[in-house]
């Protein structure tokens, strides 16, 4: 095991870590803190060439009415540049944020999440965070399968909407949040 690095995945109920995402047409989100108060789902994506990829995409897109009855927002990034992003956006017809110049290397080291051997770009990694920016799931693949679907994203929000104390949305202020 001499030179081996071991990275350690994000555990379920862990606040999910500080990101910068550049979308395309200039903004900046930073993840988790301007989700919070939404439960949301977070792809990473291997790139526009991939044909999974893009079928997810495309699933999730096709989801968004039925997402937004959950308040479930959706970003989803890669280390495709801007021109190569927003191209895939209009050609899939994507309806959530979608970010582009993603460092692996950098995402790997806060996240865990699997870079692809000998090149730059991320495998496929999805995760669910609860209203507070905490990971309700993680769904880590080492390939070009094995990641989130909408259904089991809708899904697992509902269960725990249903098993939830009521209590307001929350803020960053809020109580639950600061618990967490």
């Amino acid at each position: 095991m001499d030179g081996v690095i071991v990275l350690s995945r994000l555990e379920n109920g862990e606040l999910f870590p500080d990101m910068a995402v550049h979308l395309v047409g200039g903004r900046t989100i930073t993840l988790p803190r301007d989700l919070v108060g939404s439960y949301a789902v977070v792809l990473f994506y291997r790139g526009s060439w991939c044909p999974y990829c893009n079928a997810q995409l495309a699933a999730f897109s096709r989801a968004r009415e039925l997402f937004a009855a959950y308040g479930i927002a959706i970003v989803a990034l890669s280390v495709d540049d801007e021109a190569t992003t927003k191209a895939l956006i209009e050609r899939l017809h994507l309806n959530f944020l979608v970010g582009f110049g993603a460092n692996a290397e950098n995402i790997r080291a806060a996240t865990g999440a699997y870079v692809a051997e000998g090149s730059a770009y991320l495998q496929s990694t999805g995760f669910v965070l609860d209203r507070c920016g905490r990971i309700l799931t993680a769904v880590y693949s080492s390939g070009a399968i094995g990641r989130l679907v909408p259904d089991d994203v809708a899904g697992l929000v509902k269960y725990v909407e249903a098993h939830r104390d009521d209590k307001p949305a929350p803020t960053m202020q809020c109580d639950e949040c600061q618990s967490a």
